[in-house]
């Protein structure tokens, strides 16, 4: 068993450090828009470039929460239920502070074009994390079952997929630039690590 629980940690880390949400695909030069970005709208404000900022921010840190499964994997030895329950909790914290904060766009944002995949992508988020949930409350009390633990990978697994998705929107919004929310995901520092 205590081989499931290390691929396991194994499996969820592995996972949560892939894609573009990591920053694994990131260049230094994606910074500037590119040649064939399309900047149709006026310059971001000063409450767009934060927003931007707090958005990007709180995606990040969810990806620092899903990455901490591993280590309640790892950490939990003959509780891991609670151990993932527990960082669970902190994931939950995550997800909510990140639909919120693109839920909450600058008044006169509410139509901007780059908004609705990053906003899409994050409801999505609300989806697989209630899968994830499922799946760490049917662990049993003590040690869990191979295919119990297999079931919390494939739920965590999904939930990076679904954050990939969202970094992937603002990946996309910083390159067309449809509108001003793009060029803020575009030339905000904080948004550097889910740019491509």
């Amino acid at each position: 068993m205590n081989k499931a629980l290390t691929l396991l940690a194994a499996a969820i880390l592995l996972t949560a450090c892939s894609g573009t949400s990591s920053g694994a695909q990131s260049s230094p030069t994606s910074a500037s828009p590119t040649a064939s970005a399309t900047t149709s709208g006026a310059a971001p404000t000063a409450e767009e470039m934060a927003w931007a900022g707090q958005v990007c921010t709180a995606a990040l840190d969810l990806k620092t929460s899903i990455q901490g499964l591993a280590t309640a994997v790892a950490a939990g030895g003959g509780d891991v239920k609670t151990s993932l329950s527990t960082q669970l909790n902190t994931i939950k914290t995550s997800v909510n502070t990140l639909v919120d904060t693109v839920s909450q766009v600058p008044k006169g944002a509410e139509n901007d074009p780059d908004r609705a995949a990053v906003q899409t992508s994050a409801q999505q988020l609300r989806s697989s994390l209630d899968t994830l949930e499922n799946s760490i409350s049917a662990l049993g009390a003590g040690t869990p079952t191979a295919a119990q633990l297999a079931s919390v990978g494939t739920a965590a697994k999904a939930t990076v997929t679904a954050l990939d998705a969202t970094g992937q929107a603002i990946d996309t919004a910083a390159k067309n630039q449809k509108g001003s929310l793009g060029q803020a995901f575009a030339t905000n520092s904080s948004c550097a690590p889910l740019r491509s």
